[in-house]
Order: structure tokens, then sequence, then C-alpha cells
């Protein structure tokens, strides 16, 4: 994949026609197959509760001894995915079951992990015919009117300083066995959420981050690297993924899974459905909540290795690195990143939520409304989860990586946020390009990533 993404095809990749490909690839065919996978995963074999867990009516073109034999098909694959990660989990942290696996190492119970989640997710290319002749909606919205959302977080909001307010103790982080792959030595760690609003959704309980480094040297610099809205490759066997490059470049990573995603998905949804589907109460929870972990896991490695530690965030964890930047002052010392790096960011969740393209492929702006909000009532909210006026980190320890043509999320809020902030020009990084071809153009070109380095060699 890096070859192909280094090559003149890669350079195709790169370019803003991807994105307006993307948005139909996901409004036809992936979010809706995605969401018939989810009501399968809910369903097991019932095809009752598969019916309804769709969220809305499938035709009577499918009978329902087709849809059992579909959804038999499906449970099986759920529960080989889920047999294999809970072997894998009580070995790689468990004294006791890692003796009762010592005949097999981490690597292979990763392998097997892997192998079994990529297989479960593939099924959802099973339910395609069910697309026909009506598409199921993409989501199954379950969004707070107004007064809902006032009733459960009215103090928080008179006071969004209180959302980023937690305890931080890296004792509560547990360190798994490892394993070494290409050069590569890969962990995890696994901690209860000091969020107190993430332990209320299911799921999200623990937080689990993966840790790659190199063999052959001990890392200077530590990289906290957030996700993407969706993305979960920890679920994936693929050869290389952004930890492996990025700790090829001589970072110690830690890649923190997003609630809400993989590991960590709600029951009944797939990964990452209800960041959007149960907004905008599930959007504040990630946003801030991710925050504070991303503060503990800091910490912590400041606490085991010393030394400097820096947090990127792309598109949808880039408001979480924001939001880092934001209010890190609320955290002790050894909490706050030396830097961050905000890649494909936008500004208020206001204007991404009606003026982006991404919200509007998904419904998010008609679901909204349909339960009452506006943009007036939704600017009240998201304050919570906007950028601050001025950062607590120093403008010269802030990022900004921004694609011009870039309007899944507003680009221009992102360059606002960046001008707002006074980063300097240095430390702005500007690409002909959209949402899509940012990841392609950064195995293309490091200098982000070299810049960063820098910020944290010069302090």
């Amino acid at each position: 994949m890096d070859v192909l993404f280094g090559s003149p095809l890669g350079a195709l990749l790169a370019r803003p026609w991807v994105d307006r490909v993307g948005l139909v690839g996901l409004r036809r065919w992936y979010l809706p197959l995605s969401r018939l996978w989810a009501a399968a995963n809910a369903a097991g074999e019932d095809v009752a509760r598969f019916r309804d867990e769709v969220g809305a009516p499938l035709s009577a073109l499918w009978p329902d001894f087709q849809l059992r034999a579909l959804l038999t098909r499906n449970f099986q694959a759920l529960l080989h995915g889920e047999t294999a990660r809970r072997a894998w989990e009580a070995a790689i942290f468990s004294e006791a079951d890692a003796d009762h696996h010592a005949d097999r190492e981490p690597g292979e119970l990763d392998r097997q992990r892997r192998k079994a989640a990529t297989r479960h997710l593939a099924t959802r290319g099973w339910f395609y015919p069910l697309l026909f002749p009506r598409r199921p909606a993409v989501a199954r919205w379950r969004i707070d009117r107004p007064e809902q959302l006032d009733q459960r977080y009215g103090s928080l909001l008179a006071d969004p300083g209180s959302l980023y307010r937690a305890p931080l103790d890296p004792g509560t982080v547990a360190i798994s066995r490892s394993f070494v792959k290409k050069g590569l030595r890969e962990y995890w760690l696994r901690a209860p959420t000091p969020s107190a609003r993430l332990r209320q959704w299911s799921g999200s309980e623990m937080l689990y981050a993966r840790v790659v480094e190199p063999v052959d040297r001990v890392p200077r610099e530590t990289l906290i690297f957030g996700s993407g809205l969706c993305l979960e490759f920890e679920l994936l066997s693929v050869a290389r993924d952004p930890g492996t490059r990025l700790a090829a470049m001589g970072w110690r990573v830690i890649e923190p899974i997003s609630p809400f995603h993989g590991l960590r998905a709600m029951p009944g949804y797939y990964g990452g459905e209800p960041f959007f589907a149960a907004a905008p109460a599930s959007s504040i929870d990630l946003i801030a909540g991710q925050a504070i972990e991303s503060a503990l896991l800091v910490a912590w490695s400041r606490a085991r290795w010393g030394g400097k530690v820096a947090l990127a965030g792309i598109s949808m964890t880039s408001f979480v690195a924001q939001q880092v930047a934001s209010h890190c002052h609320l955290w002790p010392v050894e909490a706050r990143p030396d830097a961050a790096m905000l890649i494909s960011h936008s500004g208020r969740i206001e204007d991404v939520t009606f003026g982006g393209a991404l919200a509007a492929t998904l419904g998010l702006d008609r679901a909204l409304t349909d339960a009452g909000w506006s943009r007036e009532t939704l600017t009240r909210v998201s304050r919570a989860i906007d950028p601050a006026e001025t950062p607590a980190l120093e403008p010269v320890r802030i990022l900004s990586v921004l694609g011009e043509t870039d309007d899944w999320i507003p680009h221009d809020d992102g360059l606002a946020v960046a001008r707002r902030w006074k980063l300097p020009e240095v430390n702005v990084f500007h690409y002909r390009l959209g949402h899509l071809g940012m990841p392609v153009q950064l195995v293309r070109d490091p200098a982000p990533f070299d810049r960063l380095r820098q910020v944290l060699a010069d302090q």
C-alpha cells in the first residue's frame, strides 16, 4: 500500500475528486450495509428483531426463511470474532490466562483476533441484496430534543470546563504482553475510562490503546495518534497501518481506540455510528471524553518513559486534539502534551453540522432538525466542544494540516482557527486536496511529522 500511495497513482488518489466519489459510496452502499449488519448483530438469529433493529420496514420481497439463513451465517461469524477477542484479551492481560495460552504467542493471538474480526466485518457484503428495492436509513437515530439535553447537561453546559475535569491516575493503566513483528514491538494498554460521561455509554467503559515502537532504537518522542470516524484499523488484518508507518519513522506511537469504535463499539450499532446517530450528546461525550483519556495517556507516557509527548488527531479526533489544546491547563502539568497536531480540522460544530458535506450525506442536519434543533440552539450547546478563543498550549507548539478543497468538514473554519490562534506560518500546512486524500498525502509527504518532531526538539 505504501508503494501505491507513493506512486503516480497515489498522486491521483490525493486529489479533490476522491471526496465526491467517497460521499456517493458512503451514502449508497457502505452506510446502509453497515446499518443492516449492525441490526443483524443485535438480532442474532431472530428475524422479527432484525426487522425492528433495521430502523425502517424491509420489503416483503424478503421472506423470513431467507433472512433467517442470512442471519445464521452472520451470527456464526460474530461469535467467532467474539471468541477470538476474548481469548486474545484474556491471554495478553491476565497472567493466569497467559499460562493457559502459553503455547500461543501474543502475536499469534492478535493475528487470529484480527482475522476473525475482518471476516465478520466483511459479512456486510452479504446484505447487499437487501438494499433493493429501497435502501434502509444510514443510522438508527436516537437524538435527544433540546429540552432533554438541557436536563442531562444543563450544569455542564453552563461551565464547559467541567466536562474536561477528571481525576487522572496513570496507575490504572494495565500493560499487555508484547510481541515483535517486522522490527516493531506491539502491545496494548487498558484502563477504566476516567470520563464519567463515557462510563454511561455501553461498550466505551474501558479505554484501549495500541502501542507500536521500533525495536532497533529507543524512541525519543511519543506520539498519541487518533483516528477518524468509522475507521477501525485494530480490527483489520493489514500489513501496514498508520501506527506501523509512524513507528517505522522512529516514533513511539500510541493509538487510542475512540469511543463507539472497534473494541469499544456500542452493541447494536456499527463502529462510529453513535457519534452522529445520538448527537449532540454522543458527540460531546466522545470529544470531551477522549480528550480526558488523552490526558491520562500523556501522564502515563511521561511516568513510564519521560521524554516529549505529542498528540495528533485527524478528522473526528482533530476535534479531540483541539479540545486538548484548548483545555489542557485544567490538568496536572504531567498530563499536558508538549505539542499538538490538528489534521483535517474545522471550527464550530454547528457549522460542521449544518454546513459540512459529510453531515449532509449522513442526514445528520435533517435528523437534528426533525428533533427540534436549529443552528441557533446547537450553537449554545456546541460551545462545550468548540475550540477556545485562545489555546492553552502555546501557538508555537500547535500544528495545522488542512486540505484546501475539503468540504466534508469546512476547510475555511479550520483555517480560521489556525489564524485566530496565531499559529506560526511554518506550523500551518496546506495541500490542494480534500478530506479523503489527506491520509494518502501524509504517506507521500511526511513534512508535517518532521515539523512536529522539530517543535518537540526546540522545547
